[in-house]
Formats: structure tokens, C-alpha cells, sequence
């Protein structure tokens, strides 16, 4: 605060003092106020008072500065939920009062608690700085209790709100859970620059946490993680969208569902915020809805695409082709093939032999590309309605991790314009390949800023982290009123909703808000900070996927993660690990392409072995990174 108070000073006076200086003379000042009076809480004129008394500024700009804190608290005061829950509550069954250690005059205090949905009563505002008596030395508690015997008193200092309120013969009941988190900790003490960009994530991480009430330990934690650390990972992805976006003169970019949701929410914050010139859209796309349209005949790569894989039944197959078993073609196939169940998963040699029928037969071959091509006109007609074909550079956001959908969205629209590939980019969190003749592909993971993010990346946990709160689109379908609609295979998202996904975004959404009043009224642009909310995000990245806490663990573990292309089978994705000896061995014997550990082997380990020993294995993990990360660098990967 008395940092965004000397950028609001420079503004207006120039160089008269740096923000860094005044920060300085402010502290200084009132802990100089402060020890000259001891037993009450000293006011904002005492301090303003100590200032002009030990630093040669003008009288006007000291109104100013005091005038400008003042303001700045009310703006960005954000409320407590489980604190303002708490006194509307009790205030209901009785008397309530507040008592509070403050500088702030009760006018200023009470503007501020009303904009925080606390409904005070200005003769229950008991203020340290006014009625000549401090809590932390037990004397306000005299005054304030008024005669009430065994008063209950809720705060969050272990002195002045438990050991002082039961010394004046109450009853405490501390609220601990505003103290920082250890990612909020570390955010603080990152070497972020400049200094009121690190105080800015770190305490927006602890405001947008306490801003929604979590009544059980998951939402607790899902909260501290979703502001602690997928907040600012996403933020600083999104931020190098829109600089990249800048830099390509992309004119309208477009985000994928469904990872694209919450990136979109965040991109539209920032470019509202800035009044940046760039139409921002949010495009219904899945495998199942892009790989499809984009077959052009069933060569072998273009079959790749469509997740053909032992495992799977012969109608599921079909059911990518948006074609049913029961067609007469597809009959006579399952009857050449001598499939007895249509629904029976098939082995690896079924799936070859079915594959090489479709390439060779020509009656499957032109069933095939007739519903192809049904699928790729809904598909045009789509993207035309939403803009995607206009003139302009076009860009795509995703989180990765192949470049599929970029390749099939290019080849669908290059079949109505053929050089529109050569104006669309895609921009992505990272990238194992890059395919070709489909536009340009950049991800945040290649550059050198991001670095230290690289060694952490876990797919599915970063899919975890951008979930949406609708199903895949399946496809696409005219309505009466000749517009296309996307079909979705569930409107909302159960499982997601049910671990906790609505409360994931409105945290992630709150501590964007809250970085963003910080950053503009200073006159910060956040695009200029890349260096530095990467840095926060490294920060935050090693801690909770290097090295989680077990409840860190479990509430991101437990995310239900589908790997299917039609999101049918759903598993944690970081359950604990196993300690039987015998499901080792049968997970050595036939892993199916699954992971040894799960997709998040760190959390899995602190989810299920105590603490000392998870201390050690991670420490192993740790090691095995390392030299991961050493062999890629030697080998250029």
C-alpha cells in the first residue's frame, strides 16, 4: 500500500521522492509514532505529523500522499468471507462489536467495513487510535466488553486477539486461517522486480484466497492452490499470449475449449484493464469435433489423429466417424473381420486388420469421407459465424501439447481459403511436436524466462488446472434458425464441478482482479512484467509439483482426469501410491501404456507415505529430475 502510494505521488509530483523512498519514510514514521505513544494506537496525523517533522517535503504534497493512502484502502480493501460471515452472524443473536488496533479514524473504518458487507454499528466500533487505549495491552477490551462477562472474542493475533482477550476474562476463538500460506510466504520473498509487483502477487494470492468461505479442509486447500499457485502460473502464461499476440499483430484470437476458459476470463481482465485492441473469442473444439472434418481421404496419418488404439470396441471407432454399428457397411465389416461383439475392446491385431480395411475397402473409405465431409461444412459454417475466417491474423490459444487441433482447424479452413494457414498462429503453454503446413506455433515453455518452470510440467495437472465447467464438443449441429451450434456430450462438468472447479475459478479469477487494481493504479503495464510474474510462477510451480504439502496433494491429486478422447473413463489424477506389494507387481506386469506411479508421482508419494519418508523419496524424485533434465539439455530435447 505504501508502495502504490509513491507511484500515485510520482505521478503527480514527479520526482520528488521515488516509491522505494517513501515506502522508507513511511514505516519509519510511524514506528517512530508508535513508540512515542505506547499505549494507545497512534492516528494517520500522528504519523503524517512524524513525517513533515523529519523529512523536508511540501505541505501539499503530504495532503496528498495521506489523502491518496486513505483512498487507496477503501478501493482495495477486500473483505475476509469467513471473518464477515462470522460477525453478520452473531450480530444477528446479539450485541457485536468490533475492537480494533487501528490507525484509521472510525468514519474511514466504518466506509471501509460497510464495503465489505459488515453491517456495523458506529457505537460498537471500538478504535484503538480514538478512545486512548490498545488492544494488544488489554486495556480496549475494558471499555469495549461493557460490563458482559465471558465475551467471546474472534481475531487473528495469538497475542492481542487470544492471550489479551483471555486476560481480560474472555473467551478466544482464534482465526489463523488469514495468516499467509507458505506459497504467499515465498512469493513475498521471491526476487521479483519491481518490488511492488512481488508484494502485489504475493498479497493478492492471500486476498482472493480468504475472499470465498471454505467450509471443508479440500476447499481450503483447493482455494490456497488455486490463488497460491495456479493463479499466478496462469496469469504469467497469459501474459505472454498477449505480448506474443501483440508482437504477430494477431487481430481476433481465438481460445479452445476447453482448456481456453479460464485463460480467456483471464485474457479478457487484461485487455479490459490496459484497453488493449484485440477482439478476444472462445471457440467450441475437440479432438472429436476437428479431426473428423479434417479427414480428407484415410491415409494412415490422418488416421493417427482419430486415437485408434487397442483397448477400444469397433462401435467406438465408428462412433469417432459419427457413424453406428448398425449401418449395413459397417454390418458387413464387423462380419469380414469376424468381430463377435461390436462393444468388446479389441487387441491390437484386431485394430490393425480394421484399420487396413478402412484404408483399402472402398465401400468403408467412402462412407467415411462422405461423413467426413458433411462434418467439415457444419464445421466452416461455424468458424464463419464466429469470425474465425476473416480477414485479419487469427491466432489460437491452448494449453498443448501436439499442435493437433491447429493442424486440423488449418486444414479445414484452407480447404475454403488455401493460404490461411499462412496468417494464423498458435500460441501454447508447451509443445512436444509442431506440424507442419498449419501456421506458425509458439509455446511459453521455449522461452528462456520460463526455464525454470520446464523440469515441473506434468500434462494432465496443467489440464486439471484450465478445466472447464461444460463438456467436449462432439460436433456440430444446424438449428432451425439456420445457425450451427456446437454439441456437447454433457452440458456441465459433474466431476469437475463436484471436486470443486467452480470455487478453482472464481479464486483464480478473484486474484487476477485483485494483481490488475494493484498494477493499474500505479501505472504498471503487466505486459511489461513478464520477467517478473514468470518468476512468481516459477516460484510457486516447484514448490506445489516439486515438492507438495499432503493436502496440496490430495486436493489437486484427486482432480478427475479423462485421457480418453471421449472422456467416458475418468481416474485421479495423482491417486496415492500404492503400498501392496502385489499391485506393484501387476503394475509392472501390464502398465497399458499408464504410468508407473500416476501423472503426478510426487503427489502420489505425499498423499500416501508420512513425512519423513515422503521426504526422502521426493528427494530421490528430485535426483531422477535432475538428470533427466541434464540428459535433455546434453541432447538438445
Amino acid at each position: 500500500m505504501f508502495l502504490l502510494t509513491g507511484y500515485r505521488l510520482q505521478r503527480e509530483f514527479g520526482s520528488l521522492v521515488e516509491p522505494d523512498e517513501w515506502l522508507f519514510i513511511r514505516q519509519s514514521a510511524e514506528a517512530r509514532a508508535r513508540k512515542a505513544r505506547i499505549e494507545r494506537e497512534v492516528t494517520l496525523n500522528d504519523i503524517y505529523t512524524e513525517i513533515a517533522a523529519s523529512a523536508d517535503l511540501p505541505r501539499e504534497f503530504l495532503a496528498a500522499a495521506q489523502a491518496i493512502e486513505v483512498g487507496l484502502e477503501k478501493r482495495l480493501l477486500r473483505p475476509i468471507a469467513g471473518m464477515v460471515e462470522t460477525f453478520n452472524r452473531f450480530s444477528a443473536l446479539g450485541r457485536t462489536a468490533i475492537i480494533s488496533d487501528t490507525y484509521f479514524s472510525a468514519q474511514d473504518l466504518e466506509t471501509m467495513l460497510r464495503g465489505c458487507g459488515v453491517r456495523v454499528n458506529r457505537a460498537e466500533l471500538f478504535i484503538s487510535c480514538e478512545r486512548g487505549c490498545a488492544k494488544r495491552t488489554g486495556s480496549l477490551f475494558s471499555i469495549a466488553k461493557g460490563g458482559c462477562v465471558g465475551h467471546l472474542h474472534v481475531g487473528d493475533s495469538a497475542f492481542s486477539d487470544v492471550f489479551q482477550a483471555r486476560r481480560a476474562g474472555g473467551r478466544a476463538a482464534p482465526f489463523f486461517i488469514g495468516s499467509p500460506t507458505r506459497l504467499e510466504r515465498e512469493l513475498g520473498k521471491g526476487a521479483i522486480e519491481p518490488p511492488l509487483l512481488r508484494s502485489a502477487l504475493s498479497g493478492s494470492a492471500r486476498s482472493a484466497r480468504l475472499r470465498f468461505k471454505a467450509v471443508t479442509g479440500h476447499d481450503q486447500a483447493l482455494a490456497g492452490i488455486s490463488s497460491g499457485f495456479t493463479g499466478p502460473l496462469l496469469l504469467a502464461f497469459v501474459v505472454w499470449i498477449l505480448k506474443q499476440a501483440r508482437h504477430r499483430k494477431i487481430d481476433q484470437l481465438f481460445f479452445l475449449a476447453r482448456d481456453g476458459q479460464i485463460l480467456l476470463s483471464i485474457a479478457k481482465k487484461i485487455v479490459d484493464s490496459y484497453g488493449m485492441q484485440i477482439d478476444l473469442h472462445y471457440l467450441h473444439v475437440s479432438r472429436q469435433s476437428l479431426h473428423l472434418p479434417a479427414l480428407f481421404n484415410v491415409s494412415e496419418s490422418d488416421l493417427n489423429h482419430l486415437g485408434l488404439t487397442s483397448g477400444i470396441s469397433l462401435s467406438e471407432v465408428f462412433e469417432k466417424f459419427n457413424l453406428g454399428i448398425d449401418h449395413p457397411v459397417i454390418a458387413r465389416l464387423q462380419e469380414r473381420l469376424r468381430i463377435r461383439s461390436p462393444h468388446s475392446p479389441m487387441n491390437s491385431s484386431e485394430m490393425q486388420q480394421l484399420i487396413q480395411q478402412i484404408q483399402t475397402d472402398d465401400e468403408v473409405g467412402n462412407l467415411i469421407n462422405t461423413t467426413a465431409s458433411s462434418a467439415r461444412q457444419l464445421l466452416l459454417d461455424y468458424l464463419d459465424q464466429k469470425g474465425f475466417l476473416a480477414d485479419g491474423n487469427i491466432g489460437v490459444v491452448d494449453i498443448g501439447w501436439r499442435g493437433n487441433l491447429q493442424r486440423s482447424l488449418a486444414k479445414v479452413a484452407c480447404s475454403r481459403e488455401a493460404n490461411f494457414d499462412q496468417r494464423l498462429s498458435g500460441f501454447y503453454f508447451g509443445l512436444y511436436r509442431r506440424p507442419e503446413n498449419c501456421g506458425s506455433l509458439d509455446d511459453y515453455l521455449s522461452e528462456s524466462v520460463a526455464e525454470p518452470i520446464r523440469p515441473f510440467v506434468r500434462g494432465p495437472i496443467f489440464e486439471a488446472l484450465c478445466a472447464a465447467d461444460h463438456g467436449t464438443t462432439t460436433g456440430y449441429k444446424r438449428a432451425a434458425d439456420g445457425l450451427v451450434y456446437p454439441e456437447l456430450l454433457t452440458q456441465d462438468n459433474p466431476q469437475a464441478l463436484a471436486w470443486g472447479l467452480k470455487l478453482q475459478h472464481d479464486v483464480i479469477n478473484a486474484y487476477v482482479d485483485d494483481v490488475l487494481a494493484v498494477l493499474t493504479e500505479a501505472g504498471i503495464d503487466i505486459l511489461d512484467s513478464l520477467q517478473g510474474v514468470t518468476q512468481a510462477a516459477a516460484i510457486v510451480t516447484r514448490l506445489v509439483i516439486g515438492s507438495p504439502s499432503r493436502s496440496e496433494a490430495s486436493a489437486l491429486g484427486s482432480f478427475p482426469h479423462a485421457s480418453d478422447q471421449l472422456h467416458r473413463v475418468f481416474e485421479e489424477v495423482a491417486p496415492a501410491l500404492p503400498l501392496s506389494a502385489r499391485e506393484w507387481i501387476s503394475r509392472l506386469g501390464d502398465r497399458d501404456g499408464k504410468p508407473l506411479i500416476s501423472e503426478w508421482p510426487e503427489a502420489s508419494v505425499v498423499r500416501a507415505v508420512p513425512p519423513l519418508g515422503a521426504g526422502m523419496m521426493l528427494g530421490s524424485l528430485g535426483v531422477a529430475r535432475w538428470l533427466r533434465t541434464r540428459l535433455m539439455t546434453r541432447n538438445g530435447g
